[in-house]
């Protein structure tokens, strides 16, 4: 599937991570209906959310799995890991209210993730058009994905894969897959922010109903 084929009108557009980079651009072009489980969490490795995904959030984010792993000083909050799925959370343990050894603040986010699976799940459900957007993903990892959303999706859906690489501008990758269109844009030192212009040309391109 290439890019003006992927393009259109859909009842839902998701963000699948890498990271807050496609919800903070679906959210910036007026494109993010629904918040999405993913929205604002790191998930590096796309077999870790194909799992997530297989198993239906099963065990998410629970309190016996996490781990601080560090600081993210632009949030001011702990950058905690579910060991469970390698999905890194950086914006839910506030510095100022939580300890190295106690997060004080699980409560909030569990009450948040039992609000947001149950929905995110069933608009997958009834939704008739869905489109997903993945950054960083290989043709395998993409192939397993695809594989987990064909059980969790009765309706149609596409998925935009988009990989940071060392282009000048934004490229099509061919890959096999009916429903796929994989895209490679420059690989840039702020990714949050140099690309904002190209982000905003592909996502001119759709529109959510």
């Amino acid at each position: 599937m290439n890019y003006n084929q992927i393009k259109g009108t859909y009842d839902v557009i998701f963000s699948l991570g890498a990271n807050c980079l496609p919800a903070d651009q679906l959210s910036r072009h007026m494109l993010r209906k629904i918040g999405g489980v993913l929205d604002w969490v790191e998930s590096p490795a796309l077999s870790g959310v194909s799992h997530l995904l297989r198993n239906r959030f099963l065990n998410y984010m629970e309190l016996p799995n996490l781990a601080i792993t560090g600081i993210n000083d632009k949030a001011g909050c702990y950058i905690v890991r579910d060991a469970a799925y390698y999905i890194f959370s950086h914006h839910d343990f506030p510095l100022n209210q939580n300890t190295p050894v106690q997060l004080v603040s699980y409560p909030e986010l569990r009450e948040k993730v039992s609000r947001r699976v149950p929905r995110f799940l069933d608009t997958l459900k009834n939704a008739n058009r869905i489109l997903f957007i993945r950054t960083e993903g290989t043709i395998h990892e993409t192939a397993e994905l695809l594989d987990v959303l064909q059980q969790l999706v009765p309706g149609e859906f596409n998925l935009l894969v988009i990989n940071h690489a060392p282009v000048d501008y934004m490229v099509e990758t061919p890959w096999p897959f009916q429903n796929v269109c994989a895209l490679q844009i420059p690989k840039v030192p702020d990714e949050f922010h140099d690309n904002d212009e190209l982000w905003k040309n592909i996502l001119d391109g759709f529109s959510v109903r």
